[in-house]
C-alpha cells in the first residue's frame, strides 16, 4: 500500500506551474508516450530512440509553451472539429503496416485513443493560432528573394562533372609506401616524356579500372577522398596531376573531359527561395511571439 502511494505521489508530483495551471510528472510521461506513438510512424529502431532522447531534453519547455499557446487559442475561441482530428488520425494510421499494429503500439505505450485525440486537438488548435497570429503576418519581398539568390548563388548551380582516369600504385605499410613512391615517380616521368596514359594505367595501375586505361567515368566533388578531390578538381581537360598520396597508396589522375554544371536562374529558383526565406522569417517570428507569451505569463519550474 505504501509503495502504491509513493508511486502515485511521484506520478502526480508538480514539475511546473503555468499561470493557473499545474504541470505534473504524469503530464510529462503522458506526452512522451503520445509522442512515441506518433513518431513510431516516421522513425524506426535507433533513429526512433535518438529522436525520443532529443524530445526528453526539451519536453518540459514544450509543455509550458503548449499550455501558453492553448490558453491563448481558447481565449480567442479557436475551434477544432472532430473531422479534423479524425483526418489526422487516419494519416497516422496509414504509417503503420496495419491497424492492428497501430493499436498495439498505443497499448505498449499506455496511450488511449482519447489521449491521442486530445493531443491532435491541441496540435491543430495551436497550428490554427500560429497561422493566425504569426504566419498570416509574414511576407517575402522580391528584393529579399533576389538578395538571397545572390548570396547563395553557388547552391543553385549543378556540380561540375569530371571524366577522370587514374593510375593507382597500392601500399599497405611503410616499406610498401617507399616502394610505391619509387614506382609512381617512374610512371610520372614516363607521362612527362609523352607516353600514353591508358597504356601506363594498364601496365602499372592496381585500381579496379586499370584494364580500361584507368577510366573512372564522370565523378563529382565529394565522391572521392578530400585529399584526392583537391587534386582532381584543379585539373584542366587533358591535364594529368603530379603523384598524390592517400591512405591506400599513390595516385596520378587525368581529367579527360569536364561537363560544367548549369547555373539555375533566379526565375527558376524563385518559388524555392521564397519558401526558404519564409521559413526563416516564420521560425524567428514564432520564437519572438512565444517569448512574448512567456514574458506575460507566470511560470514556476519546480
Amino acid at each position: 500500500m505504501l509503495g502504491t502511494l509513493t508511486q502515485a505521489a511521484t506520478i502526480n508530483k508538480f514539475v511546473a506551474i503555468v499561470n493557473d495551471e499545474v504541470v505534473t510528472q504524469q503530464d510529462v510521461d503522458q506526452l512522451l508516450s503520445v509522442l512515441y506513438a506518433q513518431y513510431s510512424q516516421e522513425y524506426k529502431g535507433d533513429e526512433l530512440l535518438q529522436k525520443m532522447e532529443g524530445v526528453k531534453k526539451d519536453i518540459l519547455n514544450q509543455i509550458i509553451e503548449d499550455k501558453l499557446v492553448l490558453s491563448k487559442a481558447k481565449e480567442l475561441g479557436i475551434k477544432v472539429t472532430e473531422s479534423e482530428i479524425n483526418e489526422r488520425l487516419d494519416y497516422i494510421k496509414k504509417g503503420f503496416s496495419s491497424e492492428q499494429e497501430f493499436y498495439k503500439t498505443l497499448e505498449t505505450q499506455g496511450v488511449t485513443m482519447a489521449n491521442l485525440k486530445d493531443r491532435y486537438r491541441d496540435q491543430i488548435m495551436m497550428k490554427k493560432l500560429v497561422d493566425y497570429e504569426v504566419k498570416s503576418k509574414i511576407s517575402v519581398l522580391p528584393s529579399e528573394v533576389s538578395e538571397y539568390y545572390e548570396k547563395h548563388k553557388d547552391e543553385f548551380r549543378e556540380a561540375d562533372k569530371y571524366r577522370v582516369k587514374n593510375i593507382l600504385v597500392k601500399a599497405k605499410d611503410d616499406v610498401g609506401f617507399e616502394l610505391a613512391k619509387v614506382e609512381i615517380d617512374n610512371v610520372y616521368a614516363k607521362l612527362k616524356e609523352g607516353e600514353n596514359f591508358d597504356d601506363l594505367a594498364r601496365q602499372y595501375s592496381k585500381g579496379p579500372n586499370a584494364e580500361n586505361g584507368g577510366d573512372m567515368g564522370y565523378i563529382e566533388k565529394g565522391q572521392m577522398l578530400e585529399v584526392l578531390d583537391k587534386v582532381i578538381f584543379k585539373l584542366k581537360p587533358g591535364e594529368f596531376s603530379e603523384p598524390v598520396k592517400s591512405e591506400i597508396g599513390y595516385h596520378i589522375f587525368k581529367a579527360e573531359d569536364i561537363k560544367y554544371g548549369k547555373q539555375a536562374s533566379l526565375e527558376e529558383m524563385q518559388k524555392d527561395i521564397q519558401m526558404v526565406v519564409f521559413q526563416y522569417k516564420f521560425k524567428a517570428m514564432v520564437s519572438e511571439w512565444l517569448s512574448g507569451l512567456k514574458e506575460k505569463a507566470y511560470i514556476s519550474i519546480k
